[in-house]
């Protein structure tokens, strides 16, 4: 199985030969705040930066562009308190301190030291300490005076234990005086740190922008195109783009590991809840319908929904004000449309002992394809799950058939953010010192599905000891995860000594993008092949496939009254790529005479070859020597089926278990649910979500 674990080769010999790399440290001071290495990047055009932690960094020049002792003298112009050390690469000491586990930040140095030629507008380099891939349609303009208003990119990342990762970036036109500000460089087009020199310019600052959620598909083999703008697209261009322009210093290879074994999902899950079982949960209570808007366009909705919940749901919905006896869908407008109008906002009524779920004016809800709409079953789903927290007792899943005959619990904490001037700093529960205090939010299910939910501050001294033994798992685990950025999504135990925690990771499982990306090229639709060559293997292939000879014969007409120079899209009408006999071509077309006309990517005869199959399922193993941790539990939540394109990554995650025993296998059926995440698997076992609205409604 193929995940974003690398191997970097370094060649250390031809990069102490072409470089010199100093490290550079300031006392108390952030370099994202100060403009320090401005000397360092345009006076002696430094080949790359890379910040390390803290006030520390490293900065990587061409060979005899500066000496130790110049580049001192002009950074201590301004900042006195400056140390540089330049780094002798061939002490392994030295670099291990510099550049951590496996030389990571070297190999980040040199990424970030690649230049994209000027003719090529998919990528930008961006000189401070970081590289970014662009393409050139994840810009917005200002339809009026055509200016830049916003920019995303993707960060190329080598995060700790050598996962390559990337990463959303958004930067915002920003026309206020501030640190941290960006600039299109107007003679180079390079998106670069704002300098004391730039005056009368435009400038961007990094955030994400209000009522926008841009994304990047994490994966999209529609066509070459597609793949090249996904992220598996644009790593597998990443990785050539080193081939080539860095060969000499390094090469990187994607790590393989041992597949992981399949979770045996039942027909029962993998058949899901149809609509009329969700009616007949509706039905306990019922549906009203609440039009807050009134207006044309709300009505027509109400008249659709109501439509939509009889015809799939069989449920009559009244309209008429909230109540709370029912289960309420209230129509109103999107967050974007109140504050441009500044008006209140109903989101954020208060709106504690109803059930409710909104549908906005501005979306798109019904769809015109057969079968009920995607966007109505989650509101359902929503519906139910809220009902069952209001009720403590879950009914969207039969709990039973977990048949542990175990009460499990499930805790998840909030930091509390401190207002202006208020002094939060403590010890821990492993003794450290922590800036803030947490909310912790507990939820107990017995063996038949009731539950209980309950909330502790870790401010209150008068805690319980199961409450100390939460927190302390919750500071232990965090604690030592923090170098290996590992992120503590939440706990579970059926017993207080042997408290398991969730951790996402930085690595990812991969398809065979390599292969992916050679197949998708060769296929281009625009990519023509000669009619003549075509209709000598059409003859060729006729002479074994008699019985076929009808609608060969139909294919070398169409073929033969084409230009001399075939497109692939109009070779892929002709033969009609959906019939076997048609794929059978296609392979003999590849096999014989070289030519693919479709790579059948999804077909399982190329599994092996494309291994789109490491994105798919409930996939587990146990990892019995974990370099932190011991013995793991490992596993990832991936897609239902093959598809043409994935929003998101599948990230592998890990259990550890505080006590003695690791139970974490017996929570899988409760991640093959698809009322989290509306006909998928959810990749947390599903009360956490029971949880994340309990929270809502406290």
């Amino acid at each position: 199985m193929l995940t974003n674990r690398i191997n970097v080769t370094y060649n250390i010999e031809n990069i102490d030969a072409d470089f010199d790399i100093f490290r550079v440290e300031k006392a108390n001071k952030d370099y994202y705040k100060y403009n320090i290495l401005d000397s360092a990047v345009y006076e002696f055009k430094a080949a790359a930066v890379q910040w390390t932690f803290g006030a520390t960094a490293l900065v990587l020049f061409r060979k005899g562009e500066v000496t130790e002792k110049q580049f001192k003298e002009s950074i201590m112009k301004e900042y006195e308190d400056v140390k540089i050390q330049k780094i002798d690469l061939f002490d392994s000491e030295q670099c291990n301190k510099c550049f951590y586990f496996e030389n990571r930040l070297l190999a980040q140095l040199l990424i970030n030291s690649m230049r994209t030629p000027k003719h090529e507008a998919f990528m930008y380099n961006n000189l401070t300490g970081k590289l970014f891939y662009h393409d050139p349609s994840w810009r917005h303009k200002d339809k009026l005076t055509g200016k830049v208003n916003f920019i995303r990119f993707l960060e190329i990342v080598v995060d700790p234990g050598m996962y390559l990762n990337l990463e959303h970036k958004t930067f915002k036109r920003y026309d206020r005086e501030s640190n941290g500000l960006y600039v299109i460089d107007s003679k180079t087009g390079e998106f670069r740190k704002k300098l004391k020199t730039d005056t009368n310019v435009i400038t961007y600052k990094e955030g994400s922008l209000p009522h926008n959620h841009f994304r990047v598909d994490n994966f999209d083999i529609s066509d070459i195109t597609h793949f090249r703008k996904s992220k598996m697209g644009v790593m597998e261009q990443f990785l050539r783009d080193v081939n080539d322009n860095l060969s000499k210093y390094m090469s990187i290879e994607i790590v393989e590991r041992e597949d992981a074994q399949e979770f045996d999902i039942s027909n029962l899950e993998k058949k899901g809840i149809s609509e009329l079982e969700y009616g007949e949960m509706l039905q306990k209570k019922g549906v009203v319908i609440v039009d807050e808007n009134n207006s044309e366009v709300s009505k027509d909705i109400v008249a659709k929904l109501q439509e939509e919940l009889e015809k799939y749901y069989h449920v009559k919905a009244a309209v008429g004000n909230l109540s709370e006896e029912a289960y309420n869908i209230r129509i109103i407008h999107d967050g974007e449309y109140y504050a441009e109008n500044e008006m209140h906002d109903p989101h954020s009524d208060n709106l504690k002992g109803y059930i409710v779920q909104h549908i906005t004016e501005e979306a798109e809800h019904f769809t015109n394809t057969k079968g009920s709409s995607p966007d109505i079953k989650k509101i359902v789903q929503e519906l139910i799950i809220k009902g069952d927290v209001r009720e403590c007792m879950i009914s969207i899943f039969d709990w039973e058939r977990l048949d542990s005959e175990k009460d499990w619990t499930f805790v998840f904490r909030k930091k509390i953010k401190t207002k202006y001037g208020e002094n939060a700093a403590h010890i821990n529960h492993v003794n450290k010192k922590a800036l803030n205090y947490f909310q912790y939010y507990r939820l107990k299910i017995d063996c038949n599905g009731e539950m209980e939910f309950d909330t502790f501050c870790d401010s209150n001294q008068d805690e319980a000891e199961e409450w100390n033994k939460i927190c302390y798992a919750y500071d232990f685990v965090e604690d030592k995860h923090r170098g290996a950025q590992n992120q503590v999504e939440g706990l579970m135990y059926s017993d207080i000594d042997n408290i398991h925690a969730i951790l996402l990771t930085r690595e990812k499982t991969l398809p065979n993008i390599s292969a992916l990306m050679n197949t998708l090229m060769e296929t281009d639709a625009k990519e023509r092949v000669s009619k003549e060559l075509l209709l000598e293997a059409i003859d060729d292939f006729e002479k074994d496939n008699i019985d076929s000879r009808e609608c060969i014969s139909e294919w070398k007409s169409k073929v033969a009254a084409e230009t001399e120079m075939i497109t692939k899209k109009a070779l892929k009408k002709i033969l009609n790529m959906r019939t076997g006999i048609a794929s059978k071509f296609n392979r003999f077309l590849h096999e014989k005479y070289g030519v693919w006309i479709d790579g059948e990517l999804r077909k399982g005869e190329f599994e092996a070859t494309y291994q789109i199959g490491n994105l798919l399922n409930i996939k587990y193993e146990y990892n019995e020597k974990d370099y932190l941790d011991g013995r793991t539990f490992v596993y990832y939540v991936g897609a239902k089926s093959k598809r043409l394109a994935y929003p998101n990554a599948c990230c592998m995650r890990k259990v550890i278990s505080l006590g003695e025993e690791l139970e974490y296998e017996e929570a899988l059926p409760l991640m093959a649910v698809e009322f989290v995440r509306n006909s998928q698997y959810t990749v947390l076992p599903f009360p956490f979500k029971y949880l994340r609205e309990y929270i809502k409604q406290c």
